[in-house]
């Protein structure tokens, strides 16, 4: 039954995670700094824009480094040391903290992330004590500003908080950590913050074969007993047990003498409330080392290269030798998440001759210090299909700004509808906030030139999503044709998306009939996936319009196709003004009329 019950869960699991189809795999650099011979931030910040890194972590908030990486478009992983978890006990402490470490510096630098601590279980002080106290000042601190939706809060974790990994679908959680695990995956739901976590396959290429560590074919690949899922490489294998453990809330001992059936009690009463099902998971490190002694026999130039390359090909376009297509859909993500978000981040930037231990530890770089390259990396795959968007510069006057805003949203005609009191992008209400949307409104409409993005000199370009919350920088197709289709954004509650749903195949006629029982698009039966067919319906049908895809904030707008198996998201737009000025207008009437408040 423990079997017939595991598939279950993880077909529901899997289709949930089919639906998300929007969203770009992301590909940066640990950059860390054990060392006292590394190059000036400013010189790694030419280095790292020379060769397309779009993505950087930090272990700490160093003015120097984030003032360097100023309009550059490049997102950042701020950090708090395990040191400092003392003093970030106190609130005021945390809200000092981010008055000076982090408002002064974001938005020029996009910051997307605060880790507070790192593998703060591997740690010998108290620091596993102090990290949940900590992480809840710095999220009341970032509320204090109106920071909570742009800027999420979690800690890295090591691998060996698992207990067991394999096979995946049995990824468990060490009971001894269990008071420290479940209050942050308490919190990690209740913020929607990621569970991040270090993966080193590297450690394990002692024990597996080292073409199956390297995303190499190899003998190894194997199908899990539970789900027959085939893993053909570690990393896979590894990050779907975490995947398991977390969506199941699993704590329990391998060892524990009792039944199956009691052990199946145990492992499925953690439903409801008690399951993290759509906790996002950042790889926060991974990588190899080029240089080692002793047992380190894997550590090498060649292999570093071999499994960094690898790495990025698996996470950007999956051309890892993977098994092809996967339930009819491609074959990103992992075997668990197929076709979901996959964020990594390469251990290290540079060599760093201050690390302590064995010689491993400080040649995990893809540069030396004196900028020269350990081994060479692609990372042009890395920047989200060429896609640019245009923001307010941190430097502009705030005369000029205004000026250029009034423009923008006056003769330049850019839709400043979401700016208004009560629009999805008016938090947080300041005037970089509110020109950089408006920016690139028009920046978008007007060819994505350089003119369209100068507003005087106040205004820059960049290559990463300036997107947060419900607030969506609409992006110029990268669909060959132009095509675009309406879907349930991830961030909408429940109850609006029912209501929402309600009205598109009420009111607003759309054809909801392939999302009924036994129907094409009924499975996955779930109100994300029935509220994105029926919103994708009513946006074709009303000509593809921003309005006929608002749904107060429910909705957004991609360019990928979210058609699956044989539940097609049909594309037929058609050229007509009808819904700009009355669908929104019939949305809002229909609200009220049921008694509900538009929220």
């Amino acid at each position: 039954m423990g079997s017939r019950y595991l598939n279950l869960v993880f077909a529901v699991s899997l289709l949930l995670q089919l639906l998300d189809l929007c969203r770009g795999n992301k590909v940066g650099v640990a950059y860390g700094k054990d060392a006292d011979n590394l190059p000036s931030p400013d010189k790694v910040a030419q280095l790292v824009r020379k060769h397309n890194i779009q993505f950087l972590r930090i272990y700490d908030s160093d003015p120097k480094v984030l003032n360097a990486f100023k309009n550059t478009g490049i997102e950042f992983m701020v950090g708090v040391h395990n040191s400092d978890l003392p003093a970030f006990q106190s609130q005021s402490y945390a809200d000092s903290w981010v008055k000076d470490s982090i408002l002064p510096f974001y938005q020029a630098t996009k910051i997307t992330h605060i880790t507070v601590g790192n593998e703060v279980t591997e740690s010998s002080d108290n620091s596993a004590n102090l990290v949940m106290p900590a992480m809840r000042n710095v999220v009341s601190a970032l509320k204090k500003f109106n920071l909570q939706d742009r800027i999420k809060v979690s800690t890295p974790l090591s691998f060996g908080v698992l207990s067991n990994s394999f096979p995946p679908s049995d990824g468990t959680f060490k009971s001894s950590l269990a008071k420290l695990l479940n209050p942050l995956l308490d919190f990690l739901d209740e913020n929607q913050s990621p569970f991040m976590v270090n993966l080193y396959p590297y450690f394990a290429a002692g024990d597996s074969s080292l073409e199956y560590v390297l995303f190499k074919p190899s003998s190894q690949a194997f199908d899990d007993p539970n789900t027959g899922l085939r893993y053909d490489n570690m990393f896979d294998a590894q990050l779907d047990a975490v995947h398991f453990a977390i969506s199941n809330r699993n704590f329990r001992r391998l060892t524990m003498n009792v039944s199956d059936a009691q052990l199946d009690s145990v492992h499925f009463s953690l439903a409801g409330n008690k399951r993290s099902k759509n906790t996002k998971i950042i790889v926060t490190e991974t990588g190899w080392p080029t240089k080692g002694s002793g047992k380190d026999r894997y550590a090498s130039i060649e292999n570093a290269q071999t499994y960094n390359t690898n790495l990025i090909r698996h996470v950007t376009d999956d051309d890892s030798g993977t098994s092809g297509v996967r339930y009819g859909l491609d074959t990103s993500g992992t075997p668990a998440m197929p076709g979901g978000e996959l964020d990594v981040y390469i251990f290290s930037l540079f060599n760093e001759n201050q690390k302590s231990g064995a010689e491993i530890e400080g040649n995990w770089g893809i540069f030396y210090p004196d900028m020269s390259t350990v081994y060479h990396l692609d990372f042009s795959g890395t920047i989200s299909s060429g896609r640019s968007w245009c923001i307010a510069s941190s430097e502009a006057s705030k005369s000029a700004l205004q000026n250029a805003l009034d423009w923008a949203c006056g003769p330049g005609k850019a839709d400043c509808s979401a700016l208004q009191s009560g629009g999805q992008c008016f938090e947080p209400d300041n005037l970089v906030s509110h020109a950089s949307f408006a920016f690139n409104n028009y920046y978008q409409k007007h060819g994505l030139t350089d003119e369209a993005c100068s507003f005087g000199g106040t205004g820059i370009v960049v290559y990463s999503d300036p997107s947060y919350g419900n607030c969506i920088y609409n992006v110029k197709s990268s669909d060959p044709n132009g095509r675009t289709w309406c879907v349930a954004s991830k961030q909408a509650s429940p109850t609006n998306l029912q209501n929402a749903l309600d009205w598109a195949c009420g009111p607003g006629k759309a054809d909801c009939s392939s999302i009924q029982p036994n129907q094409q698009c009924f499975q996955p039966d779930t109100l994300v996936a029935h509220a994105s067919f029926a919103f994708n319906k009513y946006y074709q049908k009303n000509g593809a319009t921003d309005a006929s895809c608002s749904f107060r904030g429910n909705a957004i707008k991609v360019d990928k196709d979210p058609s699956y198996g044989n539940c097609n998201y049909h594309c037929k737009i058609r050229k007509t003004e009808a819904c700009k000025k009355t669908k929104v207008y019939e949305w809002d009437c229909w609200f009220l009329s049921n008694g509900l408040v538009p929220l």
